[in-house]
């Protein structure tokens, strides 16, 4: 199929500029048996706990070890590379199955604040621009709905239409950090929102900020920002490797989600679908990538206390069929 077919036949879901976010709690194979054994106790209980006291539940997954803190992801998708269409309902999967879905305290996209002089060697024209962040606007939307609630996420943001929004909501998410309850950003796309929100912050909380990447194009993709400036705010810098290493993968790899009934599953392997037909860069044509969703699975399975720096598909598949 090809791509100008593709958006045809997706043109309910992507001409919309703007979907409200809803929680939506399902009971499909993609939640996991404990939260409904602990959703029963709190009604049996007849007390509620509010959003910001509830307690993290012991997660079913063994290889679950979630580090002490909160977490912001930061993504582009908007750059050349759609990769992040696919990665991101795949990471926000993660979080859920981990049973860290409140840890979550900002999300946003299109965070390559001016596309246009994009040092890539593949380009995007503003049209296409602008089809990518409805794309991801909608598509985001759709998995914090599918897998959430995530109680402690505001909204998404869309940085090129909300910069200064999601400046200050990253903003707050820093000033809040502490010692005990660091605040982990996920580095899935250009560093600028990440440096304006640093620079806006409070400086003595800076050192609680732990920065985590796993490619330079990100790193050294900034048109205001370089990652020296990033590190030069005292944060902590995590460089985990390479994640396309396991992740990029050929389609045939996602066989398993390709029929699914499961609605997760099945928006997984559509976006996956839709960035692979993208058809801006051709190194994406044949390939289903989720490699920014790597970090995530080193973040819950231990982040720098041993967490999983090498993540395949059969790592992603064994934990969200659970």
């Amino acid at each position: 199929m090809t791509i100008d077919n593709h958006l045809q036949s997706q043109s309910a879901l992507f001409n919309a500029s703007e979907v409200t976010l809803v929680p939506n709690i399902k009971g499909s194979s993609v939640k996991s048996l404990i939260n409904i054994v602990a959703a029963s106790i709190v009604l049996s209980a007849c007390n509620p706990v509010s959003p910001t006291s509830k307690q993290a539940e012991p997660s079913p997954l063994q290889h679950v070890n979630l580090p002490a803190g909160t977490l912001a992801v930061v993504i582009d998708g908007n750059s050349p590379d759609p990769d992040d269409i696919g990665a991101t309902p795949v990471l926000l999967a993660l979080l859920d199955k981990a049973n860290a879905s409140e840890r979550l305290v900002h999300i946003s996209h299109s965070c390559d604040l001016d596309p246009f002089r994009n040092k890539a060697r593949y380009q995007i024209d503003p049209k296409n621009e602008s089809r990518r962040q409805r794309v991801l606007d909608s598509s985001i939307n759709r998995a914090l709905n599918v897998f959430g609630p995530f109680e402690n996420t505001e909204k998404l943001f869309n940085c090129r239409t909300e910069q200064q929004g999601a400046i200050e909501d990253l903003t707050i998410a820093i000033n809040r950090a502490t010692a005990e309850r660091p605040l982990w950003i996920i580095e899935a796309g250009e560093p600028d929102v990440i440096g304006y929100a640093l620079r806006k912050s409070e400086v003595s909380k800076r050192q609680y900020v732990k920065v985590v990447s796993h490619h330079p194009a990100n790193d050294n993709s900034g048109d205001f920002f370089t990652w020296q400036q990033i590190l030069d705010f005292g944060v902590e810098e995590h460089q985990i490797g390479d994640q396309n290493v396991g992740l990029q993968t050929p389609i045939s790899a996602w066989d398993w989600a390709k029929d699914s009934e499961d609605e997760g599953i099945s928006l997984i392997y559509e976006m996956l679908e839709y960035a692979e037909q993208d058809g801006i860069v051709p190194f994406q044509a044949g390939k289903f990538d989720s490699s920014d969703a790597g970090m995530i699975y080193w973040w819950i399975t231990g982040a720098d206390n041993g967490g999983n720096k090498k993540a395949t598909t059969h790592d992603i598949e064994a934990t969200l069929l659970h």
